[in-house]
């Protein structure tokens, strides 16, 4: 992957996206990625029947993803990525 800015050329520093100062949040080492980025998948019927349906027509389930980035040194350009998987929150 390129680690130059697409911005104005200047180096790009690996890093995390961090959540601090968020209440009710789980402590997780400073190196560990602490956004996560979902992609919700098909809401569960209230319905206790269609609910049971939907499992067995393997619907999808939301899927949500560590977020990493890298950060320009000279303008500060940020560039995020969601590449690896985790559960999703109340999962």
């Amino acid at each position: 992957m390129d680690r130059t800015c697409p911005k104005c050329g200047g180096a790009m520093l690996d890093g995390i996206a961090s959540a601090h100062g968020l209440l009710g949040g789980a402590v997780v080492p400073e190196s560990t990625p602490r956004l996560v980025f979902v992609v919700p998948g098909t809401p569960t019927s209230a319905n206790p029947i269609k609910a049971f349906a939907q499992g067995l027509a393997d619907d999808p389930s939301s899927q949500a993803y560590l977020m990493t980035g890298r950060r320009c040194s000279r303008c500060g350009f940020v560039e995020l990525y969601a590449e690896v998987p985790t559960r999703p929150p109340g999962a």
